[in-house]
């Protein structure tokens, strides 16, 4: 038996450069080579996601010769769809596509509501977690009132927060205390010797 020789390996910029060609290329004409960059891709890296999600949202729209080229297409979109969501670990963005492709490509409305569902709570919680972050951030830089709005806004979307009203405590107490204080001038040092 013949030995095969193992693929020269591909780094992640690699991968990435190649991805956002195929990203770039949107007219339908350069559907099929945008198609052949990501099948490169997916080849060097088979869990790419990235490549995944347009992979298979670009399989759903391009221009097929006949029906059975189009089941064909559609069956390898829904199968990178769900290696996007394996390999994300069901992140929000693979949920929510294999959630518009259930439904759009296959009728599927109650799969789609389970997947659009749960990729949406997801979502929800990365924004909670990436405004509560924020205005830790921007409470550390002394940017007070802008931490102070993101706080009223994200409350509006997140009323009962543990992580938004935990990060606008300091917030608010840094506020207080500098209404509090009356203008001076700031005072010579004294010594004590």
């Amino acid at each position: 038996m013949k030995r095969r020789k193992p693929k020269p390996s591909v780094s992640l910029s690699e991968l990435a450069v190649l991805h956002r060609r195929a990203s770039r290329m949107n007219k339908p004409s350069q559907s099929h080579e945008s198609l052949e960059l990501l099948d490169e891709v997916l080849e060097a890296c088979p869990a790419y996601v990235p490549a995944l999600l347009l992979a298979g949202r670009r399989l759903q729209s391009s221009g097929s010769r006949g029906p059975d080229e189009t089941r064909s297409g559609l069956r390898k979109a829904r199968r990178y769809l769900q290696q996007a969501v394996l390999a994300s670990d069901r992140s929000a963005a693979s949920m929510v596509e294999l959630g518009y492709f259930l439904y759009a490509a296959e009728g599927s409305t109650e799969s789609a509501e389970r997947y659009l569902r749960a990729g949406v709570e997801k979502a929800l919680t990365v924004l909670e977690d990436g405004w509560s972050g924020l205005i830790d951030v921007l409470y550390a830089q002394g940017r007070l009132q802008e931490a102070m709005e993101l706080g009223k806004r994200a409350q509006l979307l997140f009323p009962g927060s543990v992580r938004i009203a935990t990060a606008l405590t300091p917030v608010m107490a840094a506020l207080a205390a500098s209404k509090a204080e009356p203008t001076q001038l700031p005072r010579r040092r004294r010594s004590f010797e």
